[in-house]
């Protein structure tokens, strides 16, 4: 068998996001070793055309996973040594010389990185005097108004998340699409459930893809169910998230999901997709969440302005 590239998978387009879809695209075209010159049987060339595609779609899976800034990396390892009093509150980090050949990194990429733990409240740049590790202040949190970032979270402190499974998938066609992701990109799956106020009903379902460079996240999730993911990540590895862009759906809530939900199948509903991006509007994580008619409202205000 044989395989080559044409024109089927959506690609990402370098740019700010990284992980938007495009009309760009990958295809894998196979077709099966002629008999007559084959020394296997058709079953051996179908196993063996098989093996070889899934071993391309891999290897696209792979080439398609964006890495995470070196920066980031650096300034993650820095939070770590404050968080576990390396660096004590008061103190100054080494100078931006030692760091650069402690990481082998350039001058503005140390730099990003201390921006990014400045910006978190973590240290301060004083004149003469370097970089200042400071106490870390109280964590913001989202609300449900989305006036502003301050107000996204009533919903998970009020109701408790469940971790019903968590696996490593690998996007189609269909899926990218409807999260604003690429296809054959590769993310961490966190399907939840969520029940307020320990009320046996389910409030609603959410699958959570969250970038793989933070696969510990289900621990933490697991251990702070009335915490938001991008909270976590914040906390705990020192991405920011800046923006959250909300999309909000009539849907129908059906098969396995209505059971899961406990509703006729079918029953209205609503789908809220978000995307949350960090500084440089690079996806961090995407929550897709399916509530029954009847159990959730978003509420939203409108202000005239002049």
């Amino acid at each position: 068998m044989t395989c080559s590239i044409g024109a089927a998978i959506p690609v990402a387009q370098a740019g700010p996001s990284r992980l938007c879809s495009t009309e760009s695209y990958v295809g894998i075209y196979c077709r099966s070793g002629r008999p007559g010159l084959s020394t296997r049987s058709g079953a051996a060339n179908r196993r063996a055309g098989d093996s070889a595609t899934v071993r391309l779609i891999r290897a696209f899976a792979r080439a398609h996973t964006v890495p995470v800034p070196l920066y980031q990396r650096i300034a993650e390892d820095l939070l770590q040594k404050i968080r576990s009093g390396a660096f004590g509150v008061g103190s100054v980090l080494p100078a931006e010389m030692l760091l650069m050949e402690h990481y082998g990194a350039s001058r503005n990429t140390i730099r990003g990185a201390l921006k990014q733990l400045q910006d978190m409240g973590l240290v301060s740049r004083r004149r003469n005097r370097g970089t200042v590790v400071e106490n870390p202040p109280a964590m913001g949190a989202f609300t449900q108004s989305l006036s502003t970032l301050e107000d996204l979270v009533s919903l998970a402190r009020t109701a408790t998340r469940t971790i019903e499974s968590s696996t490593e998938q690998v996007l189609d066609i269909a899926t990218a699409r409807e999260l604003g992701c690429a296809a054959g990109s590769r993310w961490l799956h966190i399907a939840m459930t969520r029940r307020e106020g320990g009320a046996p009903t389910t409030l609603g379902w959410t699958d959570a893809f969250v970038d793989l460079h933070y696969a510990g996240i289900e621990r933490l999730a697991a251990q702070h169910p009335d915490q938001l993911l991008c909270d976590l990540i914040e906390s705990n590895y020192g991405r920011r998230i800046v923006s959250v862009d909300q999309k909000v759906y009539a849907c129908a809530i059906s098969g396995p999901l209505a059971q899961q939900l406990d509703v006729a199948d079918p029953s209205p509903g609503l789908k809220v997709t978000r995307q949350y991006r960090d500084p440089g509007r690079a996806l961090v994580l995407v929550t897709r969440s399916f509530y029954p008619g009847d159990r959730y409202v978003l509420a939203t205000t409108l202000v005239r302005h002049g």
